[in-house]
């Protein structure tokens, strides 16, 4: 079996750091774990290898066009296509297969929303949605979601959606999880780069008075004067190994979501909650409800803010700070569900069995 695998941001550099053991195998959405497991060949489609090209085919809204045009003369070299980053770079090999020049299956990853029917006058973007052999979510309700967008019955659901539990690398945080205990902590961690509300976070812990370290971007980096001197910001590049080793040391891990976020269907948060079960940290979030395969309060790894105000946010954190047996016990439990078989191992297999459903039903036409 030959897969192709498609993403709107470079594979090949996230690749090459994996394999230095900078980074973890799943920012490679299971690559690593097909090859050494299910024993099958997955190259990665190489990305901007023309930028003129891309440069064009955003004139006529191919935001990847220079990938579009290499997979486009190399499909039939494959059996399968998985697309890790919902249509963004195949739309133009979905419209082939709408015009029956592709007979190769595409397999898609929805993890945030894929259809808007107000923006869909003519039915078009439904029918090249509905090309895709098998989309896969990271959420039962992003799923659930889509179903009733795409106005689908759940026969014609169940043919063509299923979810998946994307999951932390199995191998690359190591066995020794349990850096410091939450009584040997004395920090908490914010990080994120996608629609964090670290404006609020910071107004809760000027509150509460405890150490506070916050990780982003320039782009991202709040707008705030006057910090306490317990309260840090960098928005410097920083290494995720070396994000990884602070986290070992946090008491706990934040993931505060602006409100007018936390809605638009997207799984915001769910990164971050892999790494915090792979090194069994407790976690503290903002409610996100297409956050539902990991939901860390129903896994009992973390709490979720469902009233994302300052004041639910200062007493939640204020129940639990120095409540050491409660937070040690969480970051077991998470720690415990990513041993017994959340993480990128299993991920694989739940590929695989999609793959191969998907491949033995093409060579039976």
């Amino acid at each position: 079996m030959k897969i192709l695998i498609a993403n709107s941001y470079s594979l090949d550099i996230i690749y090459k750091e994996w394999s230095e053991g900078k980074s973890p195998s799943h920012f490679l959405f299971g690559k690593i774990e097909l090859e050494k497991h299910h024993k099958i060949k997955v190259d990665i489609v190489p990305f901007e290898k023309w930028k003129f090209i891309n440069k064009l085919g955003k004139i006529f809204k191919f935001g990847n066009l220079d990938q579009e045009l290499w997979m486009l003369f190399r499909v039939h070299n494959y059996d399968l296509i998985y697309a890790t980053f919902g249509t963004g770079n195949t739309k133009l090999l979905s419209f082939f297969k709408l015009l029956g020049f592709i007979k190769t299956p595409i397999v898609m990853l929805g993890h945030q929303n894929l259809y808007i029917p107000e923006d869909d006058r003519f039915g078009i973007k439904k029918k090249i949605l509905l090309s895709y052999e098998r989309i896969l979510f990271f959420s039962k309700e992003l799923m659930v979601k889509t179903i009733k967008d795409l106005d689908l019955t759940d026969f014609a659901a169940t043919k063509r959606f299923d979810v998946v539990n994307w999951a932390p690398d199995r191998e690359y945080y190591g066995e020794d999880f349990r850096e410091k205990l939450a009584s040997e902590s004395k920090f908490a961690i914010c990080a994120g780069t996608t629609d964090r509300d670290f404006d609020l976070i910071i107004d809760v812990f000027k509150e509460i008075g405890f150490p506070l370290e916050i990780y982003c971007t320039p782009g991202t980096r709040p707008r705030k004067d006057n910090l306490p001197s317990f309260i840090t910001i960098n928005s410097d590049f920083i290494p995720y190994s070396e994000l990884v080793a602070r986290y070992k040391k946090a008491r706990f891990i934040l993931i505060p979501i602006k409100d007018e976020k936390v809605k638009t269907g997207r799984t915001l948060g769910l990164t971050v909650l892999l790494d915090s079960i792979a090194i069994g940290k407790p976690v503290i979030m903002t409610k996100n409800k297409y956050v539902d395969l990991l939901d860390p309060q129903k896994k009992e790894f973390g709490l979720s803010i469902s009233n994302n105000t300052k004041d639910e946010w200062v007493s939640t954190i204020k129940e639990v700070l120095n409540d050491f047996y409660k937070l040690d016990e969480m970051g077991r439990k998470g720690h415990e569900l990513f041993l017994n078989g959340y993480n990128s191992v299993s991920y694989s297999n739940e590929l695989m069995r999609h793959f191969t459903t998907l491949i033995t039903d093409r060579n039976k036409i």
